[in-house]
């Protein structure tokens, strides 16, 4: 997230979005023992690029990491490297739909339809920060984008003191259908807690892992185990 936001030209949400579920869906079948997180992060970005028609060259993209020109290339040999396993491991369904269109969808209805709202672009800031921290939970796995869309509205407006809820009853046409009304406010309170409850790891406990991460990819832990004979036990990958 922190590379997408400090991205040269400005990255679209729609790519970060695409990105961050690609990052999840590989990691659901495969191991960060096994694939280094930094450079499938990378990949995932660069393939996002691709995916959603922002274009950039291998060179403005690597140009980004900051580095020096060596290390730039490597990176960049190392992402086509694993493009297509990324794309394999994806079962080629590369096209993600994100919540950040919905999103927009919603903010036109309520400007065109939702009269008691007089200003619905009130909500945009605090919205795309939710959808920004549900990026970082497995809501976008479990929910659909325009479920996610409409809880960020909600979310929002409450923050902002608002009250936009009779926009579900009157605009959806849902006054009548209690069923699905009851069901769709269930999804909503749902996704507000896993957004809620997430909390961003510390910076020490960062080191911590980062440090068992590198352990785990050292060129001399993978010697030594090959010369004894031993084998790293990696977590057995589970299937959707």
């Amino acid at each position: 997230m922190d590379f997408c936001s400090v991205f040269k030209p400005a990255m679209p949400k729609s790519v970060v979005g695409t990105a961050c579920m690609y990052f999840k869906r590989f990691y659901l079948h495969n191991s960060l023992m096994e694939y280094h997180p930094r450079i499938i992060m990378f990949t995932c970005v660069f393939l996002a690029c691709k995916v959603d028609e922002f274009n950039v060259s291998s060179l403005q993209f690597v140009a980004n990491l900051h580095e020096n020109s060596v290390e730039q290339e490597k990176v960049l040999e190392q992402i086509l490297e694993y493009e297509l396993l990324l794309i394999q491991q994806l079962n080629f369904h590369l096209v993600i739909h994100n919540p950040y269109r919905p999103l927009e969808g919603f903010l036109i209805d309520l400007k065109t339809r939702y009269p008691a709202l007089e200003n619905p672009e009130v909500l945009r800031k605090a919205a795309d920060d939710f959808l920004n921290r549900a990026a970082l939970t497995d809501t976008l796995l479990l929910f659909t984008p325009s479920q996610i869309a409409l809880t960020s509205i909600l979310s929002s407006a409450s923050r902002a003191g608002l009250n936009v809820e009779s926009y579900l009853t009157e605009c959806f046409s849902l006054k009548d259908d209690r069923e699905t009304l009851s069901q769709l406010i269930e999804a909503i309170r749902n996704i507000q807690n896993l957004v809620k409850k997430y909390e961003f790891p510390k910076i020490e406990e960062i080191n911590v892992l980062k440090q068992k991460l590198e352990k785990c990819h050292s060129k001399e832990l993978l010697s030594t185990a090959r010369k004894t004979g031993q084998m790293m036990i990696l977590p057995i990958p589970y299937n959707l």
